[in-house]
């Protein structure tokens, strides 16, 4: 993890061992396992923060998933119905005409 650190600032090994003298006199060597504590506890609440939203995205997108189906099966639903009107207005329409032709042959 050290070495991903110091590639992501770049930053070599003198520039750190810089760094970690400048924390040793400024934090003093007691204070350093708390600080380095409060860091790493930052940085679990963060990393679970991070998979909290994850988990709360790919949910939501599985939700979205699942309501798809009914949504398509609805569709389905609604135009089996219009073909079934479709087809019960061409068939009184039919007979209406042929009342019509009959009324107007007599």
């Amino acid at each position: 993890m050290q070495n991903y650190v110091v590639l992501l600032f770049d930053v070599s090994g003198g520039e750190f061992l810089v760094i970690l003298l400048f924390i040793l006199m400024f934090f003093g060597s007691k204070s350093i396992p708390d600080l380095a504590r409060g860091l790493g506890k930052g940085y679990r609440q963060l990393k679970d923060a991070s998979n909290s939203i994850k988990r709360e995205i790919q949910s939501s997108s599985g939700e979205i998933g699942s309501l798809k189906r009914p949504l398509d099966q609805h569709l389905e639903d609604i135009n089996k119905s219009l073909n079934d009107v479709d087809k019960d207005i061409k068939k009184d329409m039919g007979k209406l005409d042929q009342d019509l032709n009959e009324d107007l042959n007599k």
